[in-house]
């Protein structure tokens, strides 16, 4: 079953900017560990990163498309800037 999302530009920007922190934290959390740094990521881990790289591809493709107004770097700018 597949689900779908309406995002504003601004939206669709935090969910990416959100989504990529998220991945780093988890990434340095597995590689900090004392028990296992190399341990395999965990399926919350795989499903958050499958939904990331959809969102990313998604914003990538309006940030390159000439005939679309997305401009990903000034969105995220905006978004530090409150």
């Amino acid at each position: 079953m597949m689900h779908t999302l309406k995002l504003d530009d601004m939206e669709l920007t935090a969910l990416i900017t959100h989504l990529e922190g998220h991945n780093e934290v988890m990434c340095e959390s597995r590689a900090n560990s004392d028990s296992n740094p190399s341990e395999t990521p965990d399926r919350e881990e795989v499903l958050l990163n499958l939904v990331y790289e959809k969102a990313f591809t998604m914003g990538w493709d309006k940030h390159i498309n000439p005939k679309v107004d997305f401009d990903l770097i000034k969105n995220q700018d905006r978004i530090y800037k409150y």
